[in-house]
This record gives C-alpha cells, structure tokens and sequence, in this order.
C-alpha cells in the first residue's frame, strides 16, 4: 500500500469540486442515467476471456483445473476486485463530500469459492462466491466521529456492494444457431 502523505486529502479537493460541478449543471437526478455496457469475447486456442469496457481490456482465465493458462484472474475473483474498488471509490466520494481529508483507503476483499458442481461434483457448499467479506483500512488523521460516519456511508450507499445484498433482475437472451 503506497502512502503518499497529502496526495490522496487534494485529490479529494479536487474530486469535491469535480462533484459539485457535475451536479450543479444537471437539471436533476435522472439527467445522470447514463448507460453502460461491458463485453467479453473467447475464440481462440487458449479460451481466455477478454473483457473489453469502453477502450479498456482485461483478461479473465482460470487455472490449470479449468483447463486454464493462468493468464488472468478468474470471473470470482473479478468480482471481488470490482467490488473492493467499487467500495475504495464510495469511501473516497464519502470523504469528498463530508470534507474529510483522507491519506489512504485500502480495501481487501475474500470468499470461499467452491466449483466442485461445474465438474459434476456433489458439494454442501454454494455454487457462487460466499462467505463475502470486506476489510477496510482508513488512514486519516480526522477524528473517530467522523470516520465512523464514513464507514457508515460507504456501508450504505456502494452501490456495487448494494446489488450483492439487493439483487436485480438480471435478463439473459441467447442468440445464435
């Protein structure tokens, strides 16, 4: 974990302003639905998943089990990875808006995972990540009022962490031969 002394307090300055001035230029809330999309493609040799969001790409594969290379991480621990940064980003949007200068986040996600039914195995255990949990480290020399308001918030309003405890209808259209 890099502590940059004071770097991370201006960003959140700046990030602040960022804010209000996107705010203040929207005539309401609903003006902000934007849509947002992601995609991922295997076709070739190696089966590797490339994840490709706006003009960025990741890689996803598994492990040598799966018939994986090790080429990236696999889908569950993806999830973890957005859900730590999704989290990290709501802490720092908490301390932008309540003014608390911040020096470090640090998010750690873990879960057991169990992909014993995908080789035809009987398991007690769920087929998807469980036993979900977050670690979160705050460097700051705000007072512990406020920190605990900005665990609080982060808590309450990560919408990432939201939708793993609030699930939404997620629709599936297969289209080929």
């Amino acid at each position: 974990m890099t502590d940059t002394k004071g770097g991370l307090a201006k960003y959140l300055i700046h990030k602040k302003e960022a804010m209000e001035k996107t705010a203040a230029s929207l005539p309401s809330g609903d003006a902000a639905r934007e849509t947002i999309s992601a995609e991922s493609f295997a076709s070739d040799l190696t089966g590797v998943r490339r994840i490709k969001i706006r003009d960025f790409q990741i890689l996803s594969d598994s492990g040598a089990g799966f018939g994986g290379y090790n080429l990236g991480p696999s889908s569950p621990e993806l999830l973890l990875g957005v859900l730590a940064s999704c989290l990290a980003h709501t802490y720092l949007i908490g301390a932008a808006r309540q003014g608390i200068a911040l020096d470090s986040v640090h998010v750690r996600f873990e879960a057991q995972n169990n992909d014993a039914r995908f080789l035809g195995l009987d398991t007690s255990d769920p087929d998807v990540p469980f036993n979900i949990r977050a670690r979160v480290e705050v460097r700051s020399d705000a007072d512990r009022d406020a920190i605990a308001a900005l665990h609080e918030f982060a808590a309450r309003y990560c919408p990432l962490n939201k939708i793993m405890r609030e699930p939404q209808t997620i629709t599936i259209e297969g289209v080929g031969p």
